[in-house]
């Protein structure tokens, strides 16, 4: 941003007239945090953070651009940060994949028993749904598991056993 954005930056300014002199702050941090896609969404969230700092803003503490830019890419890290945690706990499991490990598991076939095994897949950490995609859907044996998850042999087939124990019930005291 330049010097002379800068010296326009007062917490006495409009909201709006902040918001048009920080776009390119925004960008600048947005190309900073390599964040290509979804670029509008963390555009808004720029947004709310500038919003945000205007409310709070103390002149007293310091510089109102330093305190718009810390604050825009604060809240741009923390819903990246929020986004990692989600995806890393959260795997996505399609209707075909849910009919095959029903089928491994149960054999039956009606909407109530999808709907319960899909809610338990869900309460599963995402190293155990790994494992049950490869070995149930991918077709992998022990060995292949291990390697891709960088298991011991030993530790894959405990680990599959006690899901599939744990799994099964599940599912029986569902019914």
């Amino acid at each position: 941003m330049s010097i002379q954005n800068e010296q326009k930056l007062s917490p006495t300014q409009s909201f709006e007239e902040i918001l048009e002199c920080v776009q390119p702050m925004i960008t600048v941090i947005l190309k900073q945090l390599h964040i290509y896609k979804e670029f509008d969404y963390y555009r808004h969230i720029a947004s709310i953070a500038v919003w945000r700092a205007w409310l709070k803003a103390d002149p007293a503490k310091g510089q109102f651009s330093a305190y718009i830019y810390s604050s825009i890419k604060g809240e741009i890290l923390n819903e990246l940060s929020k986004e990692k945690s989600y995806k890393e706990r959260i795997t996505v499991v399609d209707d075909e994949t849910l009919d095959y490990v029903r089928s491994e598991f149960k054999g039956g076939e009606n909407q109530k028993n999808s709907i319960d095994l899909e809610s338990i897949l869900t309460q599963l950490k995402q190293i155990e749904r790994k494992i049950l995609l490869l070995y149930y859907v991918e077709g992998y044996n022990d060995q292949e598991i291990a390697k891709v998850l960088g298991l011991s042999v030993a530790a894959s087939k405990k680990r599959r056993a006690r899901i599939f124990q744990r799994l099964s019930n599940q599912v029986f005291e569902v019914e």
